[in-house]
Order: C-alpha cells, then sequence, then structure tokens
C-alpha cells in the first residue's frame, strides 16, 4: 500500500516519485536543523499528507503565498502537485530559507520562490507582494484571524485565505471576512475528520 494513498485518490497523476524525494530529503535536513518533529518517513509522509490534502479537496488559485513556510509545508508538495504554478514561500528564519531553496533547485521546482522575511499585517514583506497572489495558506503558524491579518496587503481583489484544520474546532466568524468555503473530508486514520475553511474579504 503506497504512503500516499490517500492524496492519490484526489490526484491519481500525483508525482510521488517527487513526493519520496522531498521526504527523504527532508529527513535528512531534519537532523541538522529541526524543521518537523521526531519521527520516521512514514511519520514525515503523514505530516505532508496532511498539508497537501486540504488544497487537493478545495483546489487554490495561484500564484499563491505560503505564510511561514518552514519545512515547505504545505508550499512543496502543492508545487510538485500543480508544476508550473507560481507559488511563494515566505520564511522568516534562515536556516528554514536555505532548505526551501535547496529543496525547490533539487526537485525542479522552478516556479517556487522563497523570501526572507516575515508576515505584517500594515504592509507586505516586499513591495512587489502587494496584491500579488489569488490565495494564500498557512499551516500551524497561529490562529485563524492573525493569518487572516497577515495575508491581507498581498491579497489581490477577490483573493482567498485557505486553511486546513482539525474536525473538532468550528471556523470562527472574522469581522471584515466572510467565509467562503467550508468542506469537510476524510483524513488519515490517526487524524480523523478534517476540514479546509476559505476566507476571502467582504465587500
Amino acid at each position: 500500500m503506497s504512503r500516499w494513498n490517500l492524496l492519490l485518490e484526489r490526484m491519481p497523476e500525483l508525482d510521488t516519485a517527487r513526493l519520496d524525494g522531498f521526504t527523504e530529503e527532508l529527513l535528512r535536513w531534519n537532523k541538522a536543523i529541526r524543521l518537523v518533529g521526531p519521527g520516521d518517513i512514514e511519520g514525515v509522509a503523514l505530516q505532508i499528507t496532511d498539508s497537501l490534502l486540504p488544497l487537493l479537496v478545495a483546489p487554490p488559485a495561484f500564484p499563491l503565498l505560503d505564510i511561514g513556510s518552514g519545512a515547505g509545508l504545505p508550499a512543496i508538495p502543492l508545487a510538485i502537485a500543480h508544476p508550473g504554478e507560481e507559488i511563494c514561500c515566505l520564511e522568516p528564519r534562515a536556516k528554514r530559507v536555505s532548505f526551501l531553496r535547496h529543496a525547490a533547485r533539487l526537485l525542479g521546482l522552478a516556479s517556487v520562490k522563497v523570501v526572507e522575511g516575515r508576515a505584517d499585517p500594515a504592509r507586505p514583506p516586499l513591495p512587489e507582494m502587494a496584491g500579488a497572489f489569488r490565495c494564500a495558506t498557512a499551516r500551524a503558524v497561529s490562529d485563524i484571524p492573525t493569518l487572516l491579518g497577515w495575508a491581507f496587503p498581498c491579497l489581490a481583489p477577490g483573493g482567498e485565505v485557505l486553511l486546513g484544520r482539525g474536525g473538532g474546532e468550528a471556523p470562527p466568524e472574522v469581522r471584515g471576512w466572510r467565509i467562503t468555503r467550508l468542506l469537510e473530508y476524510r483524513g488519515a486514520e490517526s487524524l480523523g475528520k478534517r476540514y479546509v475553511v476559505g476566507y476571502s474579504r467582504q465587500p
């Protein structure tokens, strides 16, 4: 049984060889700099699945901004799933930036851009990022209202923030934002029910 079965159910054409390569490289780098918690290849594959699956359930628009990319989840798996689509990884820590750039080069993901910087609700990290993205996402970075504030300066008009969450959490109503999508899906058995929620600015 493939460790990527849940993803293949949603996207049969997914390049699992590249996912395997990313998983192995992530484990190798994790010995030197802490990118993910300790675990074996199956545990890391589970984290990759959990990061990518919501964006297969609710496909995003591109270009896409991944806020606080860290180990590249979900940005790198998403780039593997959608080769050629523009994805920007925003990450403040230099060692993780080095890993992200290395992984993108190693896997031949030329459309992935890595920016060293922090999200700020008052301004985009770089001037050219203002209003440049049709979608933003993040994983395990902060609470939803804070994430929406960070994403706002970089979102194009009508842009959407897509977030995967555990099934026990109800998505909050956030002032100035409307929920555009709310879809429940089956995650790995150890993770149970999950959902993906989308937010856009209210007109």
